[in-house]
């Protein structure tokens, strides 16, 4: 029995030895994660992402006015095949018009509007006290005046209009207004899109998820939990061989 103990005792030592290295490491780096900024590295390896079941997921609509498109995909929203340093999700409505001679962009949430030039950067944010609305429900543009400049309308308890984004005038009629709405994606924005549509997770969450064992579906916990149980027994029969050690070392003397 003790001839026994001893060989297992050293194959299952060994094998808790690599796992329990694992486990001290990684638990390591997931208290240091916060300070090494570790919860903010993205990790995009398709190997990686195709364990955690995620694949690109192209939208098949967005948003069309002219030239100009906005697409959004579950991180990044897509505009003219930039993509913008600050995701907007769930936008309801988008729109160009010229201002000063040059296009400019609008994308709506229901809390904001985001202003951006033709190359995708934010040129300003509007919302509370900035926007005419308290909720913005719609967003859309329309002609203004005998000059016929286009004009950006929101749409809250009432519409309201502006030649600039930052002047808001009440439109009395807004049954004028070319509401912005979703529309089919063209295969040529699509294949612009599929870049930035590649999903991603948290550096931080994958250690969780190798720490814990999910990261292998449901066989990883039970890895886990085995090793667990082997260090028990480690335990258990280090203690009994070390026992029955000692008292031969007893008997050895007393004889």
């Amino acid at each position: 029995m003790s001839m026994f103990l001893r060989q297992w005792h050293q194959r299952g030592g060994l094998f808790a030895f690599l796992f329990m290295g694992w486990l001290g490491i990684s638990g390591f780096l997931l208290n240091q994660s916060a300070s090494w900024g570790l919860d903010a590295i993205r990790v995009g390896s398709q190997t990686l992402m195709a364990m955690y079941g995620l694949h690109p997921e192209v939208p098949d609509s967005g948003y069309k006015q002219g030239e100009h498109w906005l697409a959004t995909t579950t991180e990044n929203t897509v505009v003219d095949g930039h993509v913008l340093n600050a995701h907007i999700p769930s936008p309801l409505g988008f729109a160009a018009v010229n201002i000063d001679g040059s296009q400019t962009l609008f994308v709506a949430t229901k809390d904001k509007v985001t202003v951006l030039d033709t190359d995708g950067r934010v040129i300003d944010e509007l919302s509370d006290y900035l926007l005419p609305v308290g909720a913005v429900s719609a967003l859309g543009t329309t002609s203004s005046g005998e000059d016929g400049a286009s004009t950006i309308v929101v749409k809250g308890e009432r519409s309201y209009t502006s030649r600039d984004g930052i002047a808001w005038v009440p439109l009395q009629d807004d049954s004028a207004v070319s509401w912005s709405q979703q529309t089919a994606l063209s295969e040529g924005i699509k294949s612009q899109v599929e870049p930035f549509a590649r999903p991603t997770v948290a550096l931080e969450q994958v250690l969780i998820d190798l720490h814990s064992g999910r990261l292998f579906g449901r066989v990883g916990p039970w890895v886990i939990n085995t090793v667990g149980v082997i260090c028990v027994w480690l335990s258990i029969s280090g203690v009994w061989m070390m026992w029955r050690a000692n008292k031969r070392k007893t008997s050895a003397r007393r004889r």
